[in-house]
């Protein structure tokens, strides 16, 4: 096999490429095509196409520092706004709603196992696709370092399922709510009062109207801080495989006990989410697209009978308990896709009330989705 262009033991170049990509998907996200095939699908299939044409490594230190130091940073810094006791109250039936969704990922999940062989990382990647699907990509990324899953084909054959079946599940949500036979078995309180807004427009994808570097900084160091302080108490109570997980409780006390302090925080929401784009870019340089073409398709079917199963239990339930058709919808849209859905699904269907709690919710999974992913992981084990 040839030499790589720029060689493994080059960490200035790689680094280089890996935020290049990780720009390359913000970039792509300024644009509609860009929002709607996914910025990270693009910089993924970027970063596969580098590394099969031998231009960045397949494996390389720079990518293991990504896995050590820059996960365990992301995950306080988009955990900052998870304050529980504010999710709680102000979240209301979509609450519900969104609880009902959780446990139907879970039963998909396992349905999923039962049905097709996962081979010997199953439980793994159970777990991952159980966290990515009750609250987005950080969990994906969190689970992934909890287990020690660091196969860099599966990863990327998982990112992908996980990509294109939840922008098939976003654009069915956004018709189910549209369809008459749905809306006269449901209460349509949001539906009858929608109103035309726009909480987002392009020009301001991924920008920050207001940033105050002091608190960006700020914000940078308490995550470093927290990182350093769940690792060391992971090794005391004989737990460190899974730091991230007490990280992300640290963080969760943080945001819950103290949030007034953590609202002079600035920009970690973005910050956050430029890790991860990073830490996608390396997943996406240590793939080998045949054994992506090999494995890909049973991790679709794995993924389209989650999505299956959370969508009929969450509608059959709450039509039982009388949930609102809307509510219902915002639930499912950020326990799939994460907190990134709720103001497209608001500006979409003009659900202006679900837009807080829809926000609100998605932290709520970041915060409670890789527990329960690694919880699964465990029972398959």
């Amino acid at each position: 096999m040839s030499l790589p262009l720029i060689g493994p033991d080059q960490d200035f170049a790689i680094w280089a490429v890996l935020i290049g990509l990780a720009g390359f998907g913000f970039w792509c996200e300024r644009f509609p095509w860009g929002r709607k095939y996914s910025g990270v699908m693009l910089l993924i299939t970027a970063a596969i196409v580098l590394a099969n044409l031998r231009i960045i490594p397949t494996s390389a230190a720079a990518y293991d520092v990504v896995w050590d130091y820059l996960v365990p940073i992301a995950i306080p810094l988009l955990l900052f706004e998870a304050d529980l006791k504010r999710i709680v109250r102000e979240s209301g039936p979509t609450l519900i709603a969104f609880i009902i969704g959780s446990a139907a990922v879970v039963a998909g999940t396992l349905i999923g196992v039962v049905l097709f062989d996962l081979g010997p990382n199953e439980a793994e990647l159970a777990g991952i696709f159980t966290g990515t699907y009750i609250g987005g990509g950080l969990n994906f990324a969190a689970v992934a370092e909890a287990t020690g899953m660091q196969d860099d084909n599966m990863l990327t054959a998982a990112v992908a399922a996980d990509q294109v079946i939840t922008n098939l599940h976003f654009l069915l949500i956004i018709f189910i709510p549209g369809i008459a036979w749905m809306a006269n078995k449901y209460p349509t309180h949001h539906m009858d009062n929608a109103v035309v807004f726009d909480v987002e427009s392009g020009r301001n994808v991924h920008r920050i109207a207001d940033l105050d570097i002091a608190g960006l900084m700020t914000a940078l160091a308490l995550a470093f801080a927290l990182a350093a302080t769940g690792k060391i108490l992971a090794d005391l109570i004989g737990m460190s495989d899974y730091s991230i997980l007490v990280i992300t409780v640290l963080a969760l006390m943080i945001a819950t006990v103290l949030p007034q302090q953590v609202e002079k925080l600035s920009g970690h929401r973005e910050a956050g989410n430029v890790l991860m784009f990073i830490f996608l870019a390396s997943v996406g340089a240590g793939a080998d697209i045949w054994k992506l073409i090999e494995i890909g398709p049973v991790l679709f079917l794995f993924a389209s009978v989650i999505i299956i199963v959370h969508l009929v239990i969450l509608f059959g339930v709450g039509k039982i308990l009388k949930l609102d058709l809307a509510e219902l919808a915002m639930a499912s849209a950020v326990c799939i896709g994460g907190p990134a859905s709720a103001p497209a699904l608001a500006s979409a269907k003009g659900w202006r009330d679900l837009l807080i709690p829809g926000l609100l919710l998605g932290s709520l999974g970041y915060a409670g989705g890789s527990f329960i992913g690694v919880s699964v992981v465990a029972w398959l084990r």
